[in-house]
């Protein structure tokens, strides 16, 4: 083979180019045992050692508590429920039921039925559970408050009959919580009992016309208008003593005091007269009630009495009663007294009484 005239490098070119590539080699394969010979461990620790040189108390990060997350996810990744068809709703869907913390500062998400929060650990109050009332005959009386009182919870006719005979229905009795079967033991019969108004002013029948003194003592006579005479007309009139009965009216005269006193004369330029102002006193035999009755002038007036009321009663058939102070009602066999009749106001009251001595006051006003 002949051998050219080139230099060294063109002549030697393989040579060199494969030496390179051998230094190449062993510097690679240096490097890498070199990186594998490295402690993995050791390398961490030191660069964990070098950031927590690095940190200050200021800005650490303390771990925060996934508790609560972790309950709502919990609680957000629930299935959804197949609920049971409503007959009166409008879907067979029903999404998963939710409730809530019952303390209101807490309020949080929690399952259904839970005893206790998880999240603020305190207990939940029991559901109250709607009481189940069976009603067969659908008449508004419960099944076991017609068995109790005798009777048929399949027969909604007997909610409108008085088992006792007090006046009140069988639906009326279970409304106000009485015993259906008891006549004694019914709502109160004032409920249905009403003060009809105007108030009337009762006066009394015979008004004094005259006395005069007799050896026997003062002789006083009433008269009364209205009332006729042994001659068939009307006015009659009545002589008395005092302790005397005025007639058949119901009143005794108890006293008589004879008096003066002195009276401005109408259109007289304040001129005066004297004027007699005697008067009896009569008594009301059946409560002892007393009247002053001032014997009468050119216009005689009959002295007022008792202030007069009407009640009303409105259950079954309509009645009314024209009462005064002590008169006696009878409603159903149940009697009450009335005390007390006095105007209110634009209105009026009467308080009456029963028979225990409860008292009740109805009460009406002016339209």
């Amino acid at each position: 083979m002949k051998q050219g005239n080139g230099n060294f490098f063109t002549q030697h070119y393989e040579w060199l180019a494969a030496a390179v590539a051998i230094v190449a080699l062993a510097l690679a394969a240096l490097f890498f045992v070199k990186a594998m010979g490295e402690d993995g461990e050791a390398s961490a620790a030191e660069k964990v050692r070098r950031i927590d040189a690095r940190r200050s108390d200021a800005n650490v990060v303390t771990q925060p508590d996934m508790s609560l997350y972790q309950i709502l996810m919990r609680n957000t990744q629930a299935p959804t429920s197949v609920g049971e068809l409503n007959p009166v709703g409008y879907s067979f869907l029903a999404s998963g039921r939710r409730v809530f913390c019952a303390l209101p500062d807490c309020h949080a998400p929690i399952p259904p039925d839970s005893k206790q929060c998880p999240v603020c650990k305190r207990d939940q109050p029991e559901e109250e559970k709607p009481e189940v009332v069976l009603d067969a005959d659908d008449d508004g009386l419960p099944d076991e408050w017609e068995r109790r009182f005798g009777l048929s919870p399949n027969n909604s006719g007997d909610a409108d009959e008085d088992l006792d005979g007090d006046g009140f229905t069988n639906r009326e009795e279970y409304e106000a919580g009485t015993d259906p079967s008891d006549r004694h033991s019914h709502p109160d019969y004032l409920d249905s009992l009403k003060l009809k108004l105007p108030l009337k002013q009762t006066t009394l029948p015979f008004y004094l016309r005259s006395y005069m003194k007799t050896p026997n003592g003062m002789k006083l006579e009433f008269f009364n208008p209205s009332e006729r005479n042994d001659y068939g007309t009307r006015g009659k009139a009545y002589s008395v003593f005092v302790d005397q009965d005025v007639g058949a009216t119901g009143f005794v005269a108890k006293s008589f005091e004879q008096k003066k006193s002195v009276a401005k004369i109408a259109g007289g330029g304040g001129a005066t007269r004297e004027v007699d102002a005697s008067f009896a006193m009569v008594e009301r035999k059946s409560d002892g009630k007393q009247i002053k009755v001032v014997v009468s002038g050119a216009k005689p007036k009959r002295a007022p009495v008792d202030v007069q009321a009407v009640l009303v009663y409105e259950r079954g058939e309509v009645k009314e009663f024209t009462v005064v102070p002590a008169d006696k009602i009878n409603l159903n066999g149940s009697e009450y007294v009335v005390k007390e009749i006095k105007s209110v106001g634009k209105g009026a009251s009467v308080t009456l009484v029963d028979s225990t001595g409860k008292e009740r006051t109805l009460e009406a006003l002016e339209q």
